[in-house]
């Protein structure tokens, strides 16, 4: 029942990237209406996905991979359609749903048997620690979103000539507010989550810091925007700049994640906790 409430959400998440694509092609207000209602039906079934696997295991739908990049995809749908409901930012569906789609499809391509839980995981810290980690990198994933829109609106003013769907785009002003907001909310929940993530390791390993392939990454992109933001707070970065180091940050969240830690095991075993 799970797999197949999966594989619906899947086929949603299709055809709301398909919506939004026909929203950047005709640019009619009606696709601009109906995409993010599309997106919300698959997030619903999404929902649905997740609760049925919690009744049958007793855990959270967090412990392999194929399990936590659907979890992941389904906080960033959820917080894009939070946004869209204050912002009305069809446009950034375009961005956000063809990823959500293509993560959904990742997840079964690492599809595989239910496995044993191991006691470690059995734990409050599991749920605490994967899910303000998920809610800040879903926060990045919408700056991401807004970082791209800034550059190619941006580009299209600078070469004075703007097609019809760069005039749906928001201001400049609008997107390098947006990108800030997305940060000062994901910054701490990434803290957070980092935070969560060295107490459980403290607990389980003996040392809250162990040089982990998982940790360093983590590390990694916590000093990225930790210094984006600290710079557009205390040093005036904005527009281009910051747009550019958004990207980057998110390159580095997005690539281990999707290697599933493969080129650099870890002791996180291919989860992402």
């Amino acid at each position: 029942m799970e797999i197949t409430l999966l594989k619906v959400t899947a086929v949603v998440y299709l055809l709301a990237t398909a919506s939004f694509i026909v929203y950047v092609v005709l640019l009619k207000e009606f696709f601009a209406r109906l995409s993010p209602v599309i997106l919300l039906a698959g997030f619903i079934i999404h929902t649905s996905a997740l609760g049925v696997h919690f009744v049958q295991t007793g855990y959270p739908a967090i412990m392999q991979f194929r399990e936590a990049l659907s979890f992941y995809t389904w906080l960033m749908v959820g917080i894009y359609l939070l946004v869209q409901l204050r912002y009305r930012l069809a446009v950034l569906g375009c961005f956000i749903g063809p990823l959500a789609f293509i993560m959904s499809l990742a997840a079964f391509a690492f599809a595989a048997g239910r496995e044993e839980i191991p006691p470690a995981l059995k734990t409050y810290w599991l749920p605490l620690h994967v899910t303000l980690a998920f809610l800040g990198n879903a926060v990045f994933a919408l700056a991401f979103g807004v970082s791209l829109m800034y550059l190619l609106q941006e580009y299209q003013l600078k070469s004075k000539k703007v097609p019809k769907l760069y005039e749906r785009f928001p201001s400049l002003e609008t997107l390098d507010r947006l990108n800030y907001l997305f940060l000062v909310w994901g910054f701490p929940l990434m803290t957070l989550g980092i935070v969560t993530g060295s107490m459980w390791a403290g607990i389980q390993w003996g040392k809250y810091w162990s040089w982990d392939p998982r940790q360093i990454s983590s590390a990694i992109t916590w000093v990225l925007y930790g210094t984006l933001l600290q710079g557009r707070i205390a040093g005036g970065w904005r527009g281009k700049k910051a747009a550019l180091l958004t990207i980057i940050g998110f390159a580095v969240v997005l690539g281990y994640f999707l290697s599933g830690g493969a080129l650099f095991p870890s002791r996180h075993a291919g989860r992402f906790e």
